[in-house]
């Protein structure tokens, strides 16, 4: 009895010293969640006039503070006040939104306090319908091997995962061993990009592939490296249902390194249509091989080589399927051939999948 009476004014001051902080971190959380809460408030909204994004601190008796600070994986930058309206109202860059909503982490720094942003409050106010409404689920991990040009492996503490960049196939899959490919760029361009570095992996809809491969958007700072090897040349766009969340900005950078010629697109021959542009019409039936199939997801028996002429990035490319091949069942074809020759003759190139 005599030790409880003399902790008991130590307790109540360590109380009395902790529970301002306690009390603050509560708030800011939930009022993030949408629960009303006295004293200075965050919330995250888009202005119905100018379509902008803003953080707004708000609140009885809310301070307005000139400048505040954001980070988000390590990247911190300033915003400024925009206006002071029922609270202080700090507009964003369409960059600064994209660049948190891929963040692992953000953090809203205030010159007496520091509040954390949740992955699913930013998804829930920014995110939009292409996006879907949910978070997609985050891993945090460190490269040891770059096994080719888009697959790692990579070390999550607890277990190492080999990683499959969503969305985009390499030279080396996608043109045919000649004197003149160089199989080793792309590799060497992965490797520049992620060898050794922590890098963070967003998943999509379907996590795995059939060989059990982690399918990933993989990120080194605030650089998706799927982007910027088709930015560069070194890919091409490859969409694989349902995995589509970032699909349009593939074909953009990869528009863009068509028409700038980089990496796969710097031999004259490959073709450069904006995706936008329709194919120049194929010569007429009675000239060409092949047959037109009755169901484009069959080919039939006599003629089972699945041609098809309409990509995912456009151009009018033409590649043929063998029935063995990876790709074979999830392609539609616009023509059958009953032999390689045939679908050669008809302008088809071999698909390396």
């Amino acid at each position: 009895m005599i030790q409880r009476s003399r902790l008991t004014p130590l307790v109540a001051l360590l109380v009395l010293v902790t529970a301002p902080a306690i009390l603050c971190l509560t708030a800011a959380a939930a009022y993030g969640q949408g629960v009303a809460s006295p004293g200075p408030r965050v919330s995250l909204g888009t202005d119905s006039r100018s379509g902008h994004q803003s953080i707004r601190i708000a609140g009885r008796g809310a301070p307005v503070y000139p400048t505040v600070d954001l980070a988000c994986d390590g990247k911190r930058w300033t915003l400024t006040l925009t206006r002071s309206e029922d609270g202080a109202v700090y507009e964003l860059s369409r960059a600064n939104v994209e660049l948190m909503l891929n963040a692992f982490e953000c953090r809203l720094f205030l010159p007496d306090q520091e509040v954390a942003l949740a992955r699913e409050q930013l998804w829930g106010a920014w995110a939009g319908p292409t996006r879907g409404p949910g978070a997609p689920t985050v891993l945090i991990g460190q490269v040891v091997d770059v096994i080719d040009s888009n697959t790692i492996l990579v070390n999550l503490g607890e277990r190492s995962e080999t990683v499959r960049y969503i969305g985009v196939s390499s030279q080396e899959n996608r043109r045919p061993p000649s004197p003149e490919a160089v199989p080793g760029d792309a590799v060497q361009a992965n490797r520049q990009l992620v060898a050794r570095q922590q890098v963070r992996m967003e998943l999509d809809t379907l996590e795995r592939d059939r060989d059990g491969r982690l399918l990933a958007y993989v990120y080194v700072a605030d650089k998706m490296v799927n982007a910027e090897l088709v930015r560069r040349g070194s890919a091409e766009v490859m969409t694989v249902q349902p995995n589509v969340r970032h699909r349009d900005l593939f074909v953009t950078l990869e528009q863009e390194a068509r028409d700038n010629r980089r990496g796969l697109w710097a031999d004259p021959s490959e073709p450069t249509t904006p995706t936008s542009v329709e194919a120049a019409p194929r010569p007429v039936t009675e000239a060409r091989r092949g047959v037109a199939p009755e169901n484009s997801w069959a080919c039939p028996a006599p003629q089972p080589i699945k041609g098809q002429f309409t990509t995912y990035t456009g151009g009018g490319r033409c590649v043929y399927h063998l029935p063995d091949g990876d790709r074979y069942s999830a392609t539609k074809a616009d023509r059958c051939y009953a032999t390689v020759e045939d679908a050669r003759q008809d302008g088809c190139v071999a698909s390396r999948r």
